[in-house]
């Protein structure tokens, strides 16, 4: 039984590989009708020297908005949304605490071969101001919120680099960047513009730039103020953020929106090496984030400049395919280049049905006409009726089905001469039956070359093993025993 087991594994996996050579021939048809051509650079460039309807029709198309976010009557991006307050109190500024939103660029940007690995370049430079709602009533215990009132606002603007459009991340430190339900495995990278001390989140004063990879807490920080920059006094500012993919080296720029938009500082405030391929997916999300805390304050992002260059290899079609693509199918003398996947399936189905069918041939021919080396399977004959209470012939299937096909569990023990098994017939009787061993039989003049056996199978009622009245019983040329 193992070696027949042996024989189907073969045979299976024979046919398994027959058949997976075949869908990977099908499959890689296609392939080999494209081949690798010369590596190209993959350009995206995005323009927005401000956010009006009128200047740009298709802004509302190419920016989308998320949680409290807007476009502004002055023609810039806003966070939060500065809307009617409830209850129509236009004095209440409450309802602008603890806001985020997000402004997106609508398409997916093209930022890593996934192949290699290697991170794209890009540069992107905007303009941001950052300013305080106020509040303002009859009573004399009204407040205003300026730039320069030591209760000034916060939390703070980041330019992000995120894998979906649909996430609004957490108001106050967390910048709008990142929140609970995505801050273990949510592929984010920011650069914040903070103006909230926050000491649980590593900020080392409230005017500094981070760079965040993945979490809140920023890799790198850089006090705006070195570079005489203070990002909620009121002004305009500029951000210049320069990323090489293929060195991993990263420079950004800060300073004032008054010269050439094109030209920043000779000095970047923060220049390194940084990998950002671990936090990047092949296609991601541009944009910006902001948020407010227990304080409020207005962030407002006027342009918007970025592009990338990413490499890639172009697929190119091969001669053959492009013949093949103009010859007409189906008229006289033109055949298929190929079979179809379907029919070369099939074939690789019907030859497994094939093999197993042949295999069970083989092996039930094979049972049906081998000697054992061990013991003898006479065939069966056709027996004559017996009178009653005499001796009569059994055959072979009786006597399997007797012993339950000579079963282990039947057995009885062994001698010189054979095995015994127990049995029970038909009728209920239960009979000891001897199987003699080939080379007893072969003393007693078994002539294997002219295949005339000798009677190998004997009876005895149960218990009766040792009288000495019930000889084994042999004859020549029948294919069972008497009793």
């Amino acid at each position: 039984m193992g070696c027949c087991n042996h024989n189907y594994g073969f045979i299976w996996f024979i046919c398994l590989v027959f058949m997976e050579h075949t869908v990977i021939v099908h499959s890689g048809s296609d392939n080999k009708h494209r081949i690798h051509g010369p590596l190209v650079n993959v350009t995206k460039h995005l323009s927005f020297p401000d956010f009006s309807f009128s200047n740009n029709p298709r802004v509302l198309e190419d920016v989308k908005l998320l949680g409290s976010a807007k476009f502004s009557a002055s023609s810039a991006i806003q966070i939060p949304d500065d809307h009617d307050p409830p209850h129509g109190n236009g004095n209440d500024i409450d309802h602008l605490r603890h806001q985020a939103g997000r402004a997106l660029y609508s398409s997916p940007i093209r930022l890593l071969d996934p192949h290699t690995q290697s991170p794209a370049s890009f540069q992107t430079t905007f303009s941001f101001q950052f300013h305080n709602a106020s509040s303002s009533s009859s009573s004399s215990s009204s407040s205003n919120f300026s730039a320069n009132s030591s209760d000034h606002g916060g939390s703070g603007l980041t330019f992000i680099i995120v894998p979906d459009e649909f996430t609004i991340g957490r108001p106050g430190p967390w910048l709008g960047m990142l929140n609970d339900a995505c801050q273990d495995d949510y592929k984010a990278i920011a650069v914040e513009f903070d103006t909230r001390l926050n000491p649980e989140f590593g900020d080392p004063n409230d005017n500094h730039v981070g760079i965040n990879l993945g979490t809140i807490v920023s890799t790198k920080t850089i006090n705006a103020s070195d570079v005489g920059v203070f990002l909620d006094d009121g002004s305009v500012h500029r951000a210049w953020i320069g990323y090489d993919g293929s060195r991993r080296w990263m420079e950004i720029h800060l300073g004032s929106d008054g010269g050439s938009k094109d030209s920043p500082p000779s000095k970047p405030i923060f220049s390194g090496p940084l990998d950002l391929s671990p936090f990047l997916n092949e296609y991601m999300f541009v944009g910006f984030s902001a948020s407010t805390g227990n304080h409020t304050q207005i962030h407002s992002v006027l342009s918007w400049n970025f592009s990338s260059t990413s490499r890639a290899f172009l697929w190119m079609p091969s001669v053959e395919t492009c013949e093949s693509n103009i010859i007409v199918h189906g008229r006289a003398g033109t055949t298929s280049a190929e079979p179809p996947g379907t029919f070369l399936i099939f074939v690789a189905v019907l030859v497994l049905v094939l093999a197993v069918v042949l295999s069970l041939y083989y092996n039930s021919g094979r049972k049906s006409t081998e000697i054992s080396d061990t013991s003898i399977v006479l065939p069966e004959k056709k027996q004559r009726p017996r009178p009653p209470n005499k001796p009569r012939c059994f055959t072979i299937s009786e006597l399997s089905l007797a012993t339950l096909s000579f079963s282990e569990y039947e057995f009885l023990g062994s001698g010189s001469r054979g095995v015994y098994y127990r049995g029970k017939l038909l009728n209920g009787c239960q009979v000891a039956v001897k199987r003699f061993s080939f080379q007893f039989l072969h003393s007693q003049g078994f002539d294997r070359r002219r295949k005339k056996p000798w009677l190998c199978m004997s009876f005895s009622p149960m218990g009766a093993l040792t009288n000495g009245y019930l000889g084994w019983v042999f004859f020549r040329g029948l294919g069972g025993s008497r009793l």
